[in-house]
């Protein structure tokens, strides 16, 4: 018995586009779209969004930037999500939003993945409510925004909070002007206060910054802020609350958790809660979190002494940050990975929590809490496999949503986590999907993950094949290619075919004839 077999080995091949004589595509989106079916053991998601912004008279129009998905917008108080233009942007990966409260068809986006500091291609401005985007970004060039805050008196300054300084636009983004030449800042408020022209910012390295003149100046205050034990502060939040403008509450992640307090406008503070023994950082209260990538807090907008922090678990004090109460676990009703806490400022009974899975809404003060991320598209997809025999049914791995599956039109998640192998479906089972990384194979439906008996170390560098000539037959290979005759046993037997000792990049039966009987 032989085969005809094409491998690809680590050699480039070139073909010419012209030879191949290919002609346009026509793409449409397969999802998930709509908030995934739950089928797994822990909470699910459909992807990461970064930052989420109210529009500042209509209450039904919401804006949400997602880490590799653009930007969204919600005109039904996110009960639903509509993509815009900014698929056409080099790179989807977004960092912040900042709408002109006088003409909201102007907008200005931040881009780069404010999670992994990736500075990417700058701001962005739209004049067509996110239809089109052009660069807006001489001088300040390529840096990262993490937030953008508009001047309440002139819609055409906006001041920059970036991954390398703060910088300055008196021209709708036409040019920037450096104001702070340094820091890389992790959050930025202003003050809660009507015709306020002071703005707070703070750093990864735990410096808390402010501003009187709208961003002209900038004055460092140390008083009474201070890594707890020297050492690294690991990112700073901010928290502050229109009910009294006087207070403002900066979080570091040091220490667990190190809640600072100010109660003269950002002049002072004093630590109001430093404990690590009771983590507000971490999985749960014994700590283990991931630092500056997932943290968030917020002040409750008619009562300055409820104070909210997230990180894996969201922690809530009722006394201006002296005591804590853990509200979710990190695997129930609520993601885990929280990158912001915002409250509705059209109705603040409403508490919403931006996450590695997208949109969350509380009504409760935070006790329980409901997915609002339908058309969401944002999901950051590892690796995707299709099966041969069904195209209803397609397999992804995730950033942080773990595994979901397609089948029949409805997305379902079948494990949590990061799932970052590849994968591919045999001829034998509608339903048998084959996991490059662990060398594993699993019906996604049913369950019951089994190894399928490579006789060596299996890793994503795995190529494998199956031929719907016999579906007993695959080869599969990292650097030498191997054959089975029996794949659906209970643990296959593999024979070494081949000695090339090289990294192989393909394995594909020919289209023509897969196998070939000979005496």
């Amino acid at each position: 018995m032989k085969f005809i077999v094409t491998l690809i080995i680590s050699t480039s091949i070139l073909l010419s586009t012209s030879l191949l004589g290919q002609t346009a595509a026509s793409w449409q989106p397969v999802g998930p779209i709509q908030f995934p079916v739950n089928v797994s053991g822990q909470i699910n998601g459909i992807g990461r969004v970064c930052q989420m912004k109210f529009h500042p008279t209509n209450p039904q129009k919401v804006y949400a930037v997602s880490a590799s998905g653009g930007l969204w917008i919600s005109h039904d108080g996110t009960n639903n999500w509509n993509r815009t233009g900014s698929d056409q942007l080099p790179r989807t990966a977004c960092a912040s939003i900042c709408i002109d409260p006088t003409n909201d068809s102007i907008l200005y986006l931040g881009t780069g993945d404010p999670n992994y500091y990736s500075s990417d291609y700058g701001i962005y401005k739209s004049i067509d409510a996110g239809a089109t985007w052009f660069p807006a970004n001489t001088s300040i060039g390529t840096r990262m925004a993490i937030e953008l805050i508009m001047d309440p008196l002139d819609h055409l300054i906006i001041v920059a909070f970036t991954n390398a300084g703060i910088w300055k636009t008196y021209n709708g983004g036409v040019s920037w002007t450096v104001k702070k030449s340094n820091g890389q800042f992790t959050d930025a408020v202003m003050k809660a206060a009507t015709g306020t022209r002071t703005l707070y910012g703070v750093t990864l390295s735990g410096e808390f910054t402010k501003s009187e003149n709208f961003g002209e100046t900038w004055t460092t205050i140390t008083n009474g802020i201070a890594v707890p034990g020297g050492g690294s502060a690991n990112g700073m939040r901010l928290a502050v609350s229109s009910a009294d403008s006087t207070i403002v509450y900066a979080g570091m992640i040091s220490g667990e958790g190190t809640i600072f307090k100010s109660i003269d406008g950002g002049n002072s503070f004093t630590t109001v809660y430093y404990n690590p023994a009771q983590s507000l950082t971490g999985y749960d209260a014994n700590g283990n979190g991931q630092g500056n990538y997932n943290f968030s807090m917020c002040a409750n907008p008619t009562n300055p002494n409820e104070v909210y922090v997230g990180a894996h678990v969201v922690w809530k004090s009722i006394d201006g940050g002296v005591t804590w109460t853990q509200l979710t676990q990190w695997w129930l009703m609520l993601h885990t990975d929280m990158h912001q806490m915002i409250f509705n400022p059209h109705n603040t009974t409403e508490l919403y929590n931006i996450n590695d899975g997208g949109v969350w809404r509380s009504i409760n003060g935070g006790l329980q809490w409901w997915p609002k991320s339908s058309g969401l598209g944002a999901t950051e997809i590892y690796h995707a496999g299709l099966n041969p025999l069904r195209k209803d049914m397609i397999s992804i791995g995730t950033q942080d949503n773990g595994e979901l599956y397609i089948s029949n039109g409805q997305w379902k998640t079948n494990r949590g986590g990061d799932w970052g192998s590849r994968m591919t479906y045999d001829y034998s089972n509608l339903n048998m999907v084959y996991y490059h990384e662990n060398g594993k194979r699993r019906n996604v439906i049913s369950g019951g993950e089994i190894n399928f008996g490579l006789p060596f170390t299996s890793s994503n560098s795995l190529r494998i094949a199956f031929t719907s000539q016999d579906q007993e037959i695959s080869l599969a290979g990292i650097t030498d290619v191997y054959l089975t005759f029996d794949l659906s046993s209970p643990v296959p037997f593999w024979s070494q075919a081949s000695n090339f000792g090289s990294a192989i990049r393909s394995i594909i039966f020919a289209p023509i004839h897969q196998m070939l009987l000979m005496s």
